[in-house]
């Protein structure tokens, strides 16, 4: 599933295979850091791995593209990174 990048909205998309929306990843920047504020999915998708998918795919876009370092403001995305330590050289 693609992941996109709004940075006019502050915001990483990700679309499901038929290019419907499939959750985002809020953001606020503070100089070179992204303070990752919320992940949301819609509520008729929860449970679905939805929630997984958007983090990961966002978290890899950030490293891969260099968008800077991140501080997960969300439980969601603190917890994911805690679980999968190869994210953890993108903290701030």
């Amino acid at each position: 599933m693609p992941i996109h990048h709004e940075p006019d909205n502050s915001r990483y998309v990700l679309l499901d295979d038929d290019g419907e929306f499939a959750g985002e990843v809020e953001y606020e920047t503070q100089g070179d850091t992204l303070l990752l504020i919320r992940a949301e999915v819609p509520h008729e998708r929860r449970g679905g791995g939805y929630g997984v998918t958007l983090v990961r795919e966002t978290l890899e876009m950030i490293r891969d593209e260099d968008h800077g370092k991140v501080q997960p403001i969300c439980p969601f995305i603190a917890k994911f990174m805690v679980k999968n330590p190869e994210f953890q050289a993108l903290r701030a």
